[in-house]
């Protein structure tokens, strides 16, 4: 694969953006990085490559952030039913209609704002989450089998807990982890990886590496009000992608 210069230079900045919000906010290395990434190498490559990065990044926040594991809630529940639904989604991948899966979570995803805004109070309680945890983990193991659209639905629901950024950061991140770890085990077990894409997957850490600490040190200076509107910033550009693909 012979990539020109300005190719090079295009996704290493869409790797350096990603990882400095990464390490703001828990999220969004690949929403950034995979569609620059998929429009030069094709979107099979970019999703090879990123898989290797998301799990080094992940277990980079997990270790920074881990004096915070103690006052997150509900992971167990959430990634035990996520694991059974992704099980479940995988087996009806071709099955389940993407466009109305898409157009569902884009609009939880605009209702939760419309909530945010209208009620800046509101939060889910740890009474409340004991319960709703086991569905939305199943839900979200599901969309992630059948479509590796989780991400907008966990965030969302892990971000109306209100937790503090760092306790958001490690939860979020955990159960991005436990999907990592799968899903480039999957990629390596039905060989889509050669010694190309594993040469460019490590390469890729680097801009992602010097970022990535960079976006952490930023979001200790931030208030939570600012966290908030971030990561709600990434939800709705989220939303607006899911949208936009369905239409097309």
């Amino acid at each position: 694969m012979n990539l020109q210069l300005d190719t090079v230079l295009y996704i290493s900045a869409a790797m350096a953006v990603g990882g400095f919000v990464k390490g703001a906010t828990g999220a969004g290395l690949p929403q950034v990085a995979i569609p620059v990434m998929a429009s030069f190498l094709g979107v099979e490559t970019a999703v090879v490559i990123m898989a290797i990065p998301g799990i080094i990044t992940n277990t980079w926040l997990l270790w920074n952030f881990r004096s915070h594991f103690k006052q997150t809630r509900d992971l167990p529940a959430l990634l035990a039913t996520g694991i059974v639904g992704a099980i479940l989604g995988t087996s009806l991948l071709h099955s389940l209609d993407e466009k109305a899966l898409s157009f569902f979570v884009a609009g939880m995803i605009g209702l939760y704002t419309i909530l945010f805004f209208a009620h800046p109070d509101l939060r889910l309680s740890a009474r409340v989450t004991r319960y709703t945890s086991p569905p939305v983990g199943f839900t979200s193991g599901l969309l992630q089998g059948a479509t590796g659209m989780s991400g907008p639905v966990i965030a969302t629901y892990l971000h109306a807990y209100r937790l503090q950024k760092e306790v958001f950061v490690v939860s979020i991140t955990t159960v991005f982890q436990v999907y990592a770890v799968a899903q480039a085990a999957t990629l390596l077990g039905v060989g889509l990886y050669n010694t190309e894409r594993a040469v460019l997957s490590v390469l890729s850490l680097i801009p992602i590496m010097i970022m990535l600490p960079l976006g952490a040190r930023v979001a200790k200076q931030l208030s939570r009000r600012t966290f908030d509107l971030i990561v709600l910033v990434l939800l709705l550009a989220s939303a607006t992608k899911l949208v936009i693909e369905a239409v097309g």
